[in-house]
């Protein structure tokens, strides 16, 4: 009988704290999915955008003014917000680690022109 109950806490004691782990951003194929805030396909890897709720709710977003504007207007508790570097778009930056500039010198899909960076140095061509 004890063997029993210890078997059926040890499964769902294993089952909760897989579910308990670190949150990742998701990878994305180009044009798979719509930016939650302005409908667009996200094509431009480069500027791909994800935010994540306390609840789990994961939004994507084409630029990164999307993702604010998207923030200003909805009352989310946040978990976690990443940014893609925009020189290596197989890497996400926590949106509070990464540099994210203004410039003329970038297209982003919005048109506001910012991007993402890991360093300063790697964003100092574009300033």
């Amino acid at each position: 009988m004890w063997f029993k109950i210890l078997k059926l806490v040890s499964i769902f004691l294993t089952a909760t704290l897989i579910g308990c782990g670190e949150v990742q951003p998701e990878r994305l194929t180009v044009g798979e999915i719509k930016c939650s805030h302005c409908s667009m396909n996200i094509v431009d890897m480069r500027f791909h955008t994800q935010l994540i709720t306390y609840k789990g709710k994961r939004y994507h977003f084409d630029a990164i003014e999307c993702m604010d504007q998207f923030q200003k207007q909805k009352n989310l508790e946040i978990q976690n917000i990443w940014v893609t570097n925009y020189l290596n778009t197989k890497e996400f930056l926590s949106k509070d680690k990464a540099i994210i500039i203004h410039s003329t010198k970038i297209r982003s899909p919005m048109g506001a022109g910012l991007a993402a960076f890991k360093t300063h140095e790697d964003s100092a061509q574009f300033q």
